[in-house]
């Protein structure tokens, strides 16, 4: 085992246990809310099978918070925002990960349309949370046409001004962000957050393709993470889309493969600084586990469910019920120490004509675990493996937010969500996903990728350009003494030779 990573695993191992020794003072609450999906065109007599738009008279019945068929109606969007404030209205920040356009074909939309959905949803956030910082983060479908991010400053100025972002973040933030969608911030406890795109890796987005660091966010992300290193700061990855594969089907992965890999070595490289990843998209209640070698974890992956209760058109996916996260942790270090996951039962809530929102479960409690470290999830998942604790029946209950009260699990589903878990290099779970490396002790080197060139500082343009003007005035006074010398010497070689004639 190589130094480095002992000390990390060391590092983390220390601060997982003392997690329970810091002070009321230390203890901070965030929400996360993701993947609103807000459908301007939600009709309550709309065809289901035409995502409730068409009208049918009276022979649809999709009831006023939604239809798990279709995205989410501006009540549904308004009823989520306001449980947040009312189960916590003060919290620390809240993490707005992505997604508020709805999952339709792009001949409804158009970039006008793009922009006001994501405006609405912002100042509906803003308005109930006026005094709150809010980070948010761009979604595959809140570009147009939808999954196809680019660098295009224009694109990113349009989200900036016409979404209403520039309310969200300040002027160095917008600098970076109209760069590629990404920003770097330090929150009041002096944590970093990197707000990324990682849209920009995702294998349906074309214009990224053969690009080896799109938008040049490997290089950007790299730098932050050594300014933060340098800086002793922690900090928190937060983006829409997630590493590795989905844990409802097999063989579905999400980044090209060599965006996935070179994603993956940083995450490795400053695992000792990084106190949490966290993410949506996927509309389920899932996490990672990442690893720096056999049995190192050294990171964790938080993917929350989403608001949207829509139906997934991937076969086998499902529904969900709406829901949103709210967090605990530790200020100064960053660990995440719990969290309470919210839940409105979509079917119930039509028929009654109101939203109760409830408290699906508390993380710690309910499978028995003190934080949401990557030791703490890295024996939660070996539970998972011989379910005899009956942890990996509640978490196929929560993945769909009860959506699935009974769900059924055969060998290759388990294989599924377990490698999903515990292999995000694509090469690991493939080789997971044939039954070969299966155990966590057995997972295969990761593939390094070159690091970004470090930009050169500032001020060594200047000590350059000093050296370099000290140099030139030193080559004119070493000519000036020459030729002052040579003038010295040259009449007493006229007189020697007058001499000898």
């Amino acid at each position: 085992m190589e130094k480095q990573t002992l000390f990390q695993f060391l590092l983390l191992a220390f601060r997982a246990s003392s997690a329970s020794d810091v002070g009321s003072a230390d203890i901070g609450w965030f929400w996360q809310v993701t993947d609103f999906h807000y459908d301007a065109n939600y009709s309550l007599h709309g065809n289901p099978s035409t995502m409730c738009h068409t009208s049918g008279g009276d022979k649809y019945n999709n009831g006023i918070y939604g239809n798990y068929l279709c995205d989410s109606p501006w009540r549904l969007v308004e009823s989520a925002v306001n449980e947040m404030k009312s189960q916590n209205g003060t919290p620390d920040f809240i993490l707005w990960t992505g997604d508020s356009v709805p999952h339709v074909k792009d001949s409804e939309l158009n970039l006008a349309k793009v922009f006001e959905n994501i405006r609405k949803v912002s100042d509906q956030l803003r308005d109930e949370f006026p005094n709150t910082t809010i980070y948010p983060v761009l979604g595959n479908h809140d570009p147009f046409p939808s999954n196809q991010m680019s660098d295009a400053m224009q694109y990113y100025q349009g989200v900036l001004n016409s979404s209403h972002w520039d309310y969200l973040l300040d002027e160095q933030q917008q600098a970076d962000f109209i760069k590629g969608g990404y920003y770097s911030t330090v929150t009041d406890y002096g944590l970093r957050v990197l707000g990324l795109n990682t849209n920009l890796y995702y294998n349906m987005d074309k214009v990224t393709v053969m690009i080896w660091d799109p938008a040049s966010q490997f290089e950007w992300m790299w730098n932050q993470l050594v300014d933060a290193r340098q800086h002793n700061q922690m900090v928190y990855i937060v983006s829409h889309v997630a590493p590795g594969a989905f844990e409802r089907m097999i063989d579905m992965t999400w980044f090209y493969p060599e965006h996935n890999e070179r994603y993956l070595s940083i995450l490795r490289e400053f695992s000792d600084i990084i106190a949490v990843q966290i993410y949506g998209h996927d509309h389920t209640d899932s996490f990672r586990v990442l690893y720096s070698g056999p049995g190192l974890p050294v990171s964790s992956l938080l993917l929350s469910p989403a608001v949207t209760p829509w139906k997934s058109t991937l076969p086998g996916v499902g529904a969900n019920n709406p829901s949103l996260r709210l967090y605990k942790y530790n200020r100064k270090t960053g660990l995440v120490l719990d969290y309470i996951q919210y839940f409105v039962n979509l079917t119930a809530a039509n028929t009654d004509n109101q939203t109760d929102w409830q408290v699906e479960y508390q993380a710690t409690q309910e499978y028995n675990i003190t934080d949401l470290s990557a030791n703490s999830l890295h024996k939660l998942l070996m539970s998972f493996k011989n379910d005899s604790s009956g942890y990996f029946q509640k978490y196929l209950v929560y993945n769909s937010v009860g959506y699935d009260m009974n769900p059924v699990c055969n060998e290759s589903c388990v294989r599924a969500q377990v490698c999903a878990i515990e292999k995000l290099g694509m090469k690991e779970y493939k080789f997971c996903m044939e039954g070969k490396h299966h155990k966590t002790t057995d997972i295969p080197p990761t593939t390094h990728h070159p690091k970004p060139h470090k930009k050169v500082p500032q001020y060594m343009f200047y000590v350059i350009g000093t050296l370099a003007f000290v140099v030139v005035i030193l080559f004119v006074v070493i000519m000036m003494l020459c030729i002052s010398r040579r003038r010295h010497i040259a009449p007493y070689r006229r007189f020697s030779t007058s001499l000898n004639a």
